[in-house]
């Protein structure tokens, strides 16, 4: 298990009190070790494997930021192996030493019991030291070349002496082996509570063991609370001090209120504690410390990374620090040190390493920015770059290397994000072209509320934007509107943008223009309405030249005419559509022209061509992962392989995902053509109760929205209409449907998901084939990652892909290897051997 992934536990601040004893006052034992006074928490996986790595190395480095814990693991290593050392461990505190001329004196002094005006030269002191001695050497950063020659000093001199030292960069002595140590392990947002309280989440339980040594009386399974906590850690990246601190604050504040202070007020991370050292009582305070050990240079290169959010790249950190005293072509060796010194965090990438800042750094880099006359420069810097990444990835999207270019925006989403929010308060305008630009993005993952907020915020000043990107936005805003059902709303956008366009003469915005609102026809059963639009559309297009253009008004033409019976025309259009969309290689859009000519086949009865038209479909757009795509394609490949009279355990996790990607994205429209298919399909069967709760509340949305069920699947609906009034009788039935009618729409869905997990074979059981066969490669990357301890933050750092994108492939993954745990599927993955094969 990597260093990074390990399940970490730490102890508080409170561990820094600690007392030290002789080797008379310690049974006889030979040394001195700083004994501790609350326990060691979670740190078991963390010791083994130092415990093994002492013996293959005689300088063993722990090395991290501040506030990780090192300390405390490095008693806890020494104190668990002073038995397999005949002369003794011997503890060095170097905190207070600033001096370097003054570190041998200090050695002598704590080894040797001899005053500091001792001779501290290395010979003097190895000819002291009894044989086969364990050395530790604590905080050596602010002295570590001095800690670095008396090491190579000492053990030149004595050939059975072991070292072991802490600092926040490596010593850089020959043979030296550096052990990183990371924040404790954070449960992801999404994760169910362990079974054993809080045994497999080492942050959290160690805030929630000095939450309880701060106030007696804190229950740490009130509701609410855990989640609470888990915000918490998560924000501090599973730092040990940084989560004591914020457990300090809970005499006072509730955790759902630290929570919520944390982000913008770090003076929460403060410890009443009178025994802490000062530079352990508040966060700043332990980063001060850190701050001052860096050259002028390096300061500068440090608080100007303060712009970034999430991970950033080499190019980007080159690009935005750039400027007044700092040469791009210095930038590497600058953020070497900082790498080095324990405030960069190095994240592995196939495509190359990225890199970020915990968030507490982050915090007190950005106040130091912030403090000075450049901060307005770098942020504009900052937003210089990602929005020519945008642009440059807008075009990428539209071809072959779109994969490439999602990936690269889903790493830096948060980047983008930061960059959107400083534009929308400087430049109006600028925020309005890079929202433009980040609509493909936002489309594709799956990011409807993200990008509505958006467009809503920079539609609010209207007024203050050129009439061109007012007309932008609104097609924008329009669109997702439409995808999330509000039509009245999406159509008052669309036909906004369409009177400022036609001034302009921007045919293509009229075209867009059309096509949505030939959509949201499609949506309401008005088909001919909805052919009219897309035909006036086409004729745009074409007039244009714009063939991907084309293509895509012949597909919505081909979708309009499936949903209504006629599927070959449908056919013919959809086919048109797929050549294009092949010969410029945008998997996107082929995987939407692929459901369509799959549709075509199954509402005309080819089973076998719509199954094979349909997974080709799902397979294009788990590639790019494209969320609406991904959720479309199982829902008519469920229905495909019921129709092939497959059994239950194969179309029931098609259906339990399809509903749960559509609900997440807000598409109500197709909620409810998945919550009939699912009555119909297994729950008139196994629950014919639900079935009617569950169809009843189908009708009741279908009302609420204004969209009538197609024609092609209203023979379904209508199947198990008929079937549960045989089975139930009118007036159970008719009860039923009324329940489901008034309950919420949430709760439908929660309670039909419980029912397909419920029905035998529709999960899978931890450990088959079948569903590990079902695994994607992008699924077992991620399962690698899970199986190692990595919460979704980190999975999504190791992916370059967002934390919400990590989380929906853990939920799949859960799904499909029949897991309720992220440990169960870990165990699910050792037994099939999945780990380590791809």
């Amino acid at each position: 298990m990597s260093k990074s992934s390990a399940t970490y536990r730490e102890v508080p601040l409170l561990i820094q009190e600690t007392e030290t004893q002789t080797s008379e006052q310690r049974e006889g034992a030979l040394g001195v070790l700083p004994v501790q006074l609350t326990r060691l928490v979670g740190r078991d996986t963390a010791l083994g494997e130092l415990r093994s790595l002492v013996w293959r190395t005689r300088v063993l480095t722990l090395c991290g930021p501040g506030g990780a814990g090192k300390t405390r693991l490095a008693i806890a290593l020494a104190e668990a192996i002073r038995p397999d050392f005949v002369g003794g461990a011997w503890w060095v505190d170097l905190s207070t030493t600033l001096e370097p001329g003054l570190v041998g004196q200090v050695v002598a002094a704590t080894v040797l019991r001899r005053e500091l005006t001792s001779d501290p030269a290395p010979s003097a002191l190895a000819r002291g030291l009894p044989d086969s001695a364990l050395l530790v050497l604590d905080n050596c950063e602010q002295v570590v070349d001095a800690c670095a020659d008396l090491v190579v000093g000492l053990l030149e001199r004595s050939a059975s002496l072991r070292v072991i030292a802490t600092s926040r960069q490596p010593l850089g002595v020959p043979g030296e082996r550096v052990w990183r140590v990371a924040g404790l392990a954070v449960d992801a947002a999404d994760d169910p509570p362990d079974t054993d309280g809080y045994a497999n989440d080492g942050a959290v339980s160690l805030f929630v063991e000095r939450a309880v040594e701060a106030q007696s009386t804190f229950d740490p399974d009130a509701p609410g609370v855990r989640e609470s906590i888990g915000r918490i850690c998560r924000w501090l990246d599973g730092m040990p001090l940084a989560i004591e601190l914020a457990a300090a604050r809970v005499p006072v504040l509730s955790v759902a209120q630290i929570a919520d202070r944390l982000e913008r007020d770090p003076s929460v991370l403060r410890h009443p504690g009178r025994r802490a050292p000062e530079r352990h009582r508040t966060v700043d305070s332990m980063l001060e410390w850190s701050h001052r050990l860096l050259e002028p240079e390096e300061q500068r290169l440090f608080r100007r990374l303060g712009v970034f959010r999430g991970s950033f790249s080499l190019a980007a950190a080159e690009f935005v620090s750039a400027g007044y005293l700092l040469d791009a072509a210095d930038v590497l060796d600058l953020l070497a040190v900082l790498i080095d010194r324990s405030l960069v965090q190095v994240v592995d990438h196939p495509r190359g390493p990225r890199y970020r800042l915990l968030a507490t750094v982050r915090q007190y880099a950005a106040a130091k920015l912030w403090d000075g006359p450049e901060a307005p420069t770098v942020s504009w810097r900052h937003a210089e770059y990602f929005s020519a990444l945008a642009a440059t990835a807008r075009t990428g999207l539209g071809g072959a290397t779109q994969v490439k270019w999602l990936e690269r925006l889903e790493a830096d989403h948060d980047n983008v994000t930061e960059a959107l929010a400083w534009l929308e308060a400087e430049s109006i305008e600028e925020a309005a072209r890079l929202a433009a630009l980040l609509w493909p993005f936002w489309y594709r993952r799956g990011f409807y509320g993200e990008a509505r907020m958006w467009f809503e915020q920079i539609l609010s000043r209207a007024g203050e934007l050129s009439a061109a990107r007012r007309a932008d936005i609104r097609l924008r805003a329009g669109s997702v509107a439409f995808l999330q059902c509000d039509y009245t709303e999406a159509a008052e956008h669309l036909r906004a943008a369409l009177e400022i366009v036609g001034p302009l003469g921007d045919q293509r915005a009229t075209a867009i223009a059309l096509q949505r609102l030939g959509s949201i026809a499609r949506e309401q059963a008005r088909y001919d309405e909805a052919s009219a639009l897309h035909e006036r559309s086409l004729a745009t297009w074409r007039e244009l030249g714009h063939a991907e253009g084309v293509a895509a008004s012949q597909d919505y033409l081909g979708f309009v005419e499936w949903l209504r019976g006629n599927t070959e025309a449908a056919e013919a259009a959809c086919a048109a559509a797929l050549g294009e969309f092949t010969r410029v290689g945008n998997r996107q859009l082929g995987a939407t022209a692929l459901v369509n000519l799959g549709a075509c086949a199954l509402y005309r009865g080819d089973l076998s061509l719509a199954h094979e038209r349909l997974e080709r479909a799902l397979a294009d757009a788990r590639a790019v992962g494209f969320q609406e795509g991904i959720a479309w394609s199982l829902h008519e490949l469920a229905i495909a392989t019921r129709r092939m009279r497959r059994p239950v355990s194969e179309y029931g996790p098609m259906l339990r995902e399809a509903l749960l990607v559509h609900q997440q994205l807000g598409d109500r429209w197709r909620v409810a053509s998945v919550l009939e298919e699912i009555a119909g399909a297994v729950l008139v069967r196994h629950d014919p109760e639900l079935a009617g709760e569950v169809l009843g509340a189908a009708e009741a949305l279908r009302e609420r929205l204004g969209t009538p069920i197609p024609p092609v699947e209203a023979p379904d609906r209508d199947a198990a209409v008929a079937q549960l009034a045989r089975k139930l009788g009118a007036p159970r039935f008719d009860s039923a449907r009324t329940e489901g009618r008034t309950r919420s729409l949430e709760r439908t869905i929660d309670r039909t998901v419980e029912a397909l997990d419920a029905v035998e074979g529709t999960a899978a059981t931890p450990g088959e084939g079948g569903a590990a066969a079902d695994l994607t490669p992008r699924e077992l990357a991620v399962l690698e990652l899970l199986s190692q301890g990595l919460t979704n933050r980190e999975i999504a750092s190791a992916l370059y892909i967002s934390p919400s994108t990590a989380g929906v492939h853990v939920s799949n993954i859960l799904r499909k290897l029949g897991a309720k745990r992220r440990v169960d599927a870990a165990a699910a993955a050792h037994k099939l051997g999945l780990l380590g094969a791809r």
